[in-house]
Order: structure tokens, then C-alpha cells, then sequence
């Protein structure tokens, strides 16, 4: 049971003696976000508060302007036609029978399980809202589904009820619906929590951020690009998070039928494309050949997208693997430090590491080939698996074998090509372009939905492998500092993103049959748009086309890079400006370079610009550098680290009941941060 913050309310009435909690204050703990990371931490406070609690009461604070469970970025008031971008079978917030954790085990079910256990009766409470798509929705969802956000919302929102109901009885929870402005030391080492609606700040003992994706204030590209549209008076919609521009109607400046350049390709794209087209009222329809049409409602623009691919992110992998392959085989934490020691200096990404990710993707790849399609192959397996072993990749020997052993060109594993598939390639039209990408949208979706092509899959396993291995590499200063701040969080995730965390297929089904109907063009690889001053226009050019396009509406579809020094989080503002916390830094003989991403320790405490860590204060989430673990969820049945993480840090919260708080005035006792090989604070 949650509370507002004028009558709070405990959890239950059994609590601990009054007596008892005189002598003891309650450990009041505040938590700055109220997203699916708060609520695991929250289910992991009770599973470990007998242990590490005792009879000590709790008192709990969550500050988030959004409803508790879902938090801003999977709130339920967002439109129903924006979807999760997993299948309902691959989504938990809850622990599962192999989840090693130190706590009570207290296993929940996945997203689809919840919801095929609550469906009429979710369905019957929609339709009374009159949530009738909502509604219809559940009674169809599968294991495969891709739900909608606000069906997921629903979930999120139950799992938190959940938590709750499991801590500690006499617990007091407090929701404040508020933003958090400033967080300051006060006397005794207790931490003040100043809100915007409130004039007494929060006290608490400990705090834990998890903001989860601030917002970011315009830099100079964005400045420049603004102040160009204000001078001419045309449109620009800047990066960010397409429901929350669709919700402050930002995207009301997109005129019906209007040419409209959009940049960038990848899911924020997705979610525009579809808020601009079937959101203003267009439908698909399949004719009988099966194949879907879009019918505009006239209310769309026109929509001309590019980027540096110039195609949309591969389809999401539509059926099951049979087996994992051998993971991690060549690119292993062990590996990369030896290579190190090897050239006596930090690794290159693209350079040093890129052939051994290579190589561990193509590993995966043909061991699933040999395995499950071995009709396919020409050599015996073990005679492959012998010379692949010993073979670099990108060599002559490591290009002759694939080519003896695997004769379908359509078998071997082309990284080049997955990675850039319009690169060298170009046309004299526009409808050249439109009809390449088209082509190559539905070959992938085709592909990526046959189990013939499982080694597919198999790269997408080794992919989540070398994404982990990679981050280790950077978190214990293997890395160059340009690699570890600028190619793991840009080409490295790029790619990754590309290729594994696409869209659901139908998305991609859609995108063709917009671009049939002329409401979606593709302006190819390499496009870049800048503002013409003698025109007063926005105008696009790309590689693989001549032309060039004229438009007065520009919408930047890409998400905002992290950045603690321009965050618009006021809160994370003020503990920066002040050096509580600090951007980090990677540092090298030649540069030092920052990834944007707050700084904390190796148990997830915010470290100061004096690189001391704060015992009272904590950090979670995808702006937080180091292990974080980014997801806002878990897949089931992984023993997943995102649970792992969770528990450590309700641990750490619970474990402030046993430390003795300063004499009044003076600060906790920081403790310094343990380097992290090149990393650093700014």
C-alpha cells in the first residue's frame, strides 16, 4: 500500500513495538525515481530486511512526478499504439527459480504469464474504462507478443503492489508525486531531499538516484540547428523521447501532408512513424495475396528518413534457439587483458578488439550452422572446429576455410554486409532508393523469422556475450580512453543496437507498406541534413543518391546521449555544479575524454570530484557508468544481473541500519573510490 506524503500509511498494523521504535528510529530510506529499478530494489529490501533489518522499522520515500511500478518511461497514459520492443514471454521485473540471489527467493511471473493469468479479468477493466483496444489487446496477447506500453504499464504497476506487500510489516511507504530539485548533507550525515512542491526537504538516511533517462539541455548542434529554424521560420523537433514529444506536441508542428526530413532510423523512428501514420488515423489492411497495404487518412505528412546506414534497425529474431552456443569462446574478459599485456598498451576497439568480437560472433554462428543445418557445410565439424580455432579472423586462412566448408555465400556470415548494407551501392532516383531499401526490409524480416537461418540467432546470443565482455573491458581500463568514452557508447552500441535490439516484424512490414503508399520515402546511407541559408530551408543529400531534398520540417529522431554536465534533471544539475558529482572520464597519455555518465564505485556509490565515494548515497541506471546494468528489465531464466545488482544495492540501503550516524553538522565519513584502470571523475 503506497501513501501520500500528508497521511502516511504502514503496510501493515503488526509492526514493531512503539516502544521499540522510540529507542530505534525507523532507517528511512529515499528513493529519487519511481521506474521497474526502484520497484527490484524495493523487492529485494523485503527479501533481505529479516537479515539485515531486524526489528528496526522502515520508512520509505519515492519521489517521481510519474505513477510508481512504471515510472516516465513506461507510463500508461502513454498512446496505446507504442509497443514494448520484447516479446511478453522474454519480459520480467521479478526473480525467477534461477535467479542466485542471497535473500528469500520469491519468484514472480514474466509479463506474459501475468497476463494470461489476469486476462479476463484485465480485459473486463478496460472495457469498463473504456480502454477498448486496451482490452481487446489482452485477450489476444501470445508468448510472442509485443504489447503495447500501457498493457506492460499494468503489469509494471501490479509487480510494485507486489513489492510492497513484501516488506517488512509496519513499513510506511511514501509516493511523492514531485520532482526532486537539490540533495545536501545535513547534521548527523542525514541526507535532505529537497522537492519542488514541498518546503521542508525529505530526511533520510540513504538515497538512491535512479532517474532512469533525463532529459538533456540542447547543445551546440542543437542551439545552432534552433536558433537556424527560428531565423527562417521553420520547423525543428530535436532529440528525444517520441512519447514525450508526441505528449508536449511537439509533433503537432508536422503538417498534413507536409514533406518532413527525419534523421535517424532506429526505434525513437519507429515511434514516430507510427505516431504519423496509423496515430493520425491511417489503417492497414491485407489484400488476399496476404501481402499489407497502408490506407492514409490524409492527416499523415510525408516523411523522408535517413541516416548513416540509410535502412532501419534489423528485425527482431521471431522463433526460438534451440541451444545456446559455447559463449564466450574467443572474446573473454581473460582474453582481452592478455591481449593488453601483449602490445604493453590499452586496446583499440575497433583494431585490437573488433576481430576478436568478430570472431566470437562467428564462432557462435558456425557452430549453430554445423549443428542444426549440417547438410549446408562440406567439411566434417571437427575438422572445421579445429581450424577455425587456430585461424585470425579477416585473414586469407580464415577466408578459406568458410569458403571450403560452407558453399552457400548465403550460409557464411557477412559482417560487412549486416553492418552496412547500401554501402557502394547507389542509384539515380529516388524511387531507387525507396525500392533497394524495401527490398532488403523484407528480405531481412523474411530471413530473420526462418529457423532455416538459426545461425542468425546465434550471433544474436554472441552479440549479448561480447556486449558484456565489452564493458568489462572498459570498466577495468583495458581500453583506450577514445574507445572506452566515445566507440563503446557509439559505433559498439550502435551496432549492436542495430543488429540486436531492432524492432518487433510487423513494425518492419509497416515501414514497407507506408513506403508503397508514398507516406514514407528512404533517402539512403550517408544523409545529412543541414540548414541552407540561401534558401531558408533544411535540405538532405546521401550517398547513394545524387539529389537532393528541400524541406522546412526537420525531426532529429534520435534519442539524447548521456550527459551529467548538460542534464535538464535539476537535481543531478546541482550535485554536478557543486563537484557531488561527476561525469566520467577516461584518460590516456594523449586525451581524456568523457562518456557523459555519472561516476560511482564499485558498490554503486556516488563519487565526488574529490573521487571519494558517499556511503549514503547511491546510483542506479542507464546514465550511471560502470556495471549498472542499463535494462529496465530481465529476461526469465538467465540467472540475469540486473536482479544481482538490485539485491546488492538493497543490501547496502539496509546496511546503513547498523552504521552509526556522524555527530550533527559533519559530513558521513566518504570513503575514497577504487580506480577503475583509465576511468576518472570530472
Amino acid at each position: 500500500m503506497t501513501s501520500s506524503p500528508s497521511s502516511p500509511t504502514p503496510l501493515a498494523h503488526a509492526g514493531v513495538p512503539a516502544a521499540r521504535r522510540e529507542v530505534r528510529p525507523p532507517l528511512v530510506l529515499c528513493f529519487v525515481g519511481a521506474g521497474p529499478r526502484t520497484l527490484g530494489v524495493l523487492e529485494r529490501l523485503g527479501a533481505n530486511a529479516g537479515e539485515l533489518l531486524g526489528d528496526r522499522a522502515l520508512h520509505v520515500h519515492v519521489v517521481d512526478p510519474h505513477l510508481p511500478g512504471a515510472g516516465r518511461i513506461w507510463r500508461e497514459d502513454q498512446h496505446p499504439l507504442l509497443l514494448m520492443n520484447s516479446r511478453a514471454t522474454d519480459v520480467t521485473v521479478l526473480p525467477d527459480a534461477s535467479s542466485a540471489l542471497r535473500g528469500a527467493p520469491r519468484s514472480g511471473p514474466t509479463l506474459h504469464a501475468w497476463l494470461d493469468a489476469h486476462r479476463d479479468e484485465l480485459a473486463e477493466r478496460f472495457a469498463a474504462a473504456g480502454e477498448d483496444r486496451l482490452a481487446a489487446e489482452v485477450r489476444g496477447v501470445t508468448p510472442q507478443t509485443f504489447v503495447s506500453r500501457a498493457l506492460g504499464s499494468a503489469y509494471l504497476r501490479w509487480a510494485w503492489d507486489l513489492a510492497l506487500a513484501g516488506l517488512p510489516a509496519g513499513t510506511v511507504v511514501e509516493v511523492h508525486a514531485d520532482t526532486a530539485l537539490d540533495l545536501l548533507d545535513g547534521p548527523g550525515g542525514r541526507q535532505l531531499v529537497t522537492l519542488a512542491g514541498r518546503a521542508e526537504p525529505l530526511v533520510a538516511d540513504a538515497v538512491l538516484l535512479a532517474q532512469g533517462h533525463p532529459d538533456v539541455e540542447p547543445g551546440p548542434r542543437e542551439t545552432a540547428l534552433q536558433e537556424f529554424a527560428a531565423a527562417h521560420g521553420l520547423t525543428h523537433v530535436v532529440p528525444g523521447y517520441t512519447s514525450d514529444l508526441h505528449a508536449a506536441g511537439a509533433l503537432d508542428a508536422l503538417h498534413p501532408r507536409e514533406d518532413v526530413l527525419v534523421l535517424g532510423m532506429g526505434l525513437a523512428f519507429v515511434d514516430l512513424v507510427v505516431l504519423l501514420t496509423e496515430g493520425r488515423g491511417g489503417r492497414y489492411e491485407r489484400d488476399a495475396a496476404g501481402t499489407l497495404h497502408y490506407r492514409p487518412s490524409g492527416a499523415e505528412p510525408v516523411l523522408h528518413a535517413g541516416s548513416r546506414r540509410g535502412v532501419p534497425y534489423r528485425s527482431k529474431i521471431s522463433y526460438e534457439l534451440g541451444s545456446r552456443p559455447p559463449l564466450p569462446r574467443f572474446l573473454t574478459p581473460a582474453a582481452g587483458t592478455e591481449l593488453a599485456a601483449r602490445l604493453g598498451r590499452p586496446l583499440d576497439l575497433r583494431a585490437d578488439v573488433w576481430p576478436l568480437i568478430a570472431k566470437e560472433l562467428a564462432g557462435a554462428h558456425y557452430h549453430e550452422l554445423f549443428l542444426r543445418h549440417g547438410e549446408r557445410t562440406s567439411v566434417p565439424v571437427e575438422e572445421f572446429d579445429r581450424e577455425f580455432a587456430a585461424a585470425a579472423w579477416g585473414t586469407a586462412e580464415f577466408d578459406e576455410l568458410v569458403a571450403r566448408a560452407v558453399p552457400d555465400p548465403a550460409d557464411r556470415l557477412d559482417l560487412a554486409g549486416l553492418d552496412r548494407p547500401l554501402e557502394g551501392w547507389g542509384t539515380s532516383s529516388a524511387e531507387g532508393v525507396d525500392q533497394r531499401v524495401r527490398e532488403h526490409v523484407e528480405a531481412d524480416t523474411t530471413r530473420r523469422g526462418d529457423a532455416r537461418h538459426s545461425a542468425d540467432a546465434a550471433v544474436f546470443l554472441a552479440l549479448l556475450s561480447a556486449y558484456g565482455v565489452v564493458a568489462s573491458l572498459q570498466r577495468n581500463g583495458i581500453l583506450t580512453a577514445r574507445s572506452a568514452a566515445l566507440d563503446v557508447d557509439g559505433w559498439w552500441h550502435g551496432f549492436f543496437s542495430y543488429v540486436a535490439s531492432g524492432p518487433p516484424p510487423a513494425r518492419l512490414e509497416q515501414l514497407t507498406a507506408l513506403s508503397r503508399a508514398g507516406v514514407l520515402h528512404f533517402l539512403g546511407a550517408g544523409t545529412v541534413v543541414a540548414g541552407d541559408a540561401a534558401t531558408g530551408r533544411w535540405v538532405a543529400t546521401s550517398a547513394s543518391s545524387p539529389g537532393h531534398l528541400s524541406t522546412r520540417a526537420f525531426v532529429d529522431a534520435r534519442l539524447p546521449h548521456p550527459s551529467i554536465r548538460d542534464t535538464a534533471d535539476p537535481l543531478l544539475h546541482r550535485l554536478h555544479a557543486r563537484g557531488d558529482a561527476v561525469e566520467q572520464e577516461f584518460a590516456d597519455a594523449t586525451e581524456v575524454l568523457t562518456s557523459g555518465r555519472l561516476v560511482v564505485d564499485a558498490d554503486q556509490h556516488l563519487v565526488d570530484a574529490t573521487g571519494a565515494a558517499h556511503p549514503r548515497r547511491l546510483a542506479v541506471g542507464p546514465w550511471v557508468a560502470g556495471g549498472g546494468w542499463a535494462p529496465a528489465f530481465a529476461r526469465p531464466g538467465v540467472d540475469a544481473g540486473f536482479f544481482r545488482l538490485n539485491e546488492a544495492v538493497a543490501r547496502d540501503l539496509l546496511s546503513t541500519a547498523a552504521e552509526p550516524l556522524v555527530s550533527a553538522g559533519a559530513r558521513p565519513g566518504a570513503r575514497t573510490a577504487p580506480s577503475a584502470g583509465g576511468a576518472r571523475g570530472r
